[in-house]
């Protein structure tokens, strides 16, 4: 049985929802109202248990919002009062009409920002999570920085009293500053196109192997692109941990890592295209920058770790 100041919690809680009715209705039902919300918490207290207040809690979401939006909308129905001018009313003479205030009630102010919150968060949220439309871009998609792109033709070149040098631009991809530091992205990606191939992902381990420095058939977080300052190098500890957050934070790194011991061992490389190809989400067969970037939440987190760590040396 829940406790009584839980159950007038409940009912003080209920009582503050009802201000979002407009105020006719609350004066006329309020009190039968939050009188027939007690006696069904205390009900459910004596007779269900955490299954029950769950299916308690949804049916009273669902009636108040479903009375609120009815009983707002039919307040605002209401026609104004007209009052005209009293007498008899003569042929070109101006009459006068007084309204009454138009000004809306509380309750359609308070639904009203409540709707208006809910719709923002929804912008929100499609905004930061809704995936790329590549589709939908529009103009040139070449990597140069200039968008000037060759062009080949069969005319014979005819002298022109100006002429206009651009500087030429070389055709190859520039490589993602993201594949640089990630040595072990640089290695998968052979022809520098930012994009890890199907067949890329197929040779991975023989691609994985050329890093391995020491030859010890493990890659150590250092061999796949970690540098670590001095002042972390001389402190075993912190350093055991930075590696560990370099391997977390990056994914083709997490994946590659499957026990996830900061180092990916010589089985690891051997399984490392059926790792890699857990971080294709669209099915496509090759692995896309969008794919391998970090989530900016996980970096955060990884970066207040790290400031942790150093706040505890």
């Amino acid at each position: 049985m829940a406790p009584s100041f839980f159950l007038r919690w409940l009912r003080l809680a209920y009582r503050a929802l009802q201000y979002t009715s407009p105020p006719d209705f609350r004066r006329r039902h309020g009190r039968e109202m939050e009188q027939v919300f007690g006696d069904r918490c205390r009900s459910v207290a004596q007779t269900r248990g955490p299954g029950g207040w769950i299916r308690f809690g949804v049916d009273i979401g669902a009636d108040w919002l479903a009375t609120t939006i009815r009983e707002g909308i039919a307040s605002m129905q209401v026609p104004a009062q007209v009052t005209g001018a009293t007498g008899p009313v003569f042929e070109g003479v101006p009459v006068f009409y007084t309204c009454g205030s138009s000004m809306p009630p509380a309750g359609a102010l308070i639904n009203g920002g409540l709707l208006s919150i809910g719709v923002f968060m929804a912008i929100i949220f499609l905004i930061g999570y809704g995936g790329s439309h590549r589709s939908l871009l529009i103009g040139s998609h070449h990597p140069s920085r200039s968008h000037l792109l060759s062009a080949r033709a069969s005319a014979v070149p005819q002298e022109l009293a100006a002429e206009i040098k651009v500087a030429p631009y070389p055709d190859e991809v520039p490589i993602n500053p993201y594949f640089r530091v990630i040595l072990a992205l640089g290695a998968l990606d052979a022809d520098h196109d930012n994009v890890i191939s199907s067949f890329e992902i197929a040779n991975a381990p023989e691609a994985l192997g050329k890093l391995d420095q020491n030859h010890d058939g493990k890659l150590t977080a250092e061999e796949c692109g970690l540098r670590l300052p001095a002042t972390l190098m001389s402190n075993p500890r912190l350093a055991s941990r930075a590696r560990l957050l370099f391997m977390w934070v990056h994914p083709a790194l997490a994946a590659l890592d499957a026990d996830h011991d900061g180092e990916i061992s010589a089985s690891e490389i051997r399984n490392a295209p059926a790792r890699l190809r857990t971080l294709d989400t669209n099915g496509d067969g090759r692995l896309t920058i969008d794919e391998l970037l970090p989530d900016p939440a996980v970096s955060w987190a990884a970066q207040v770790m790290t400031l942790l760590g150093r706040a505890e040396r």
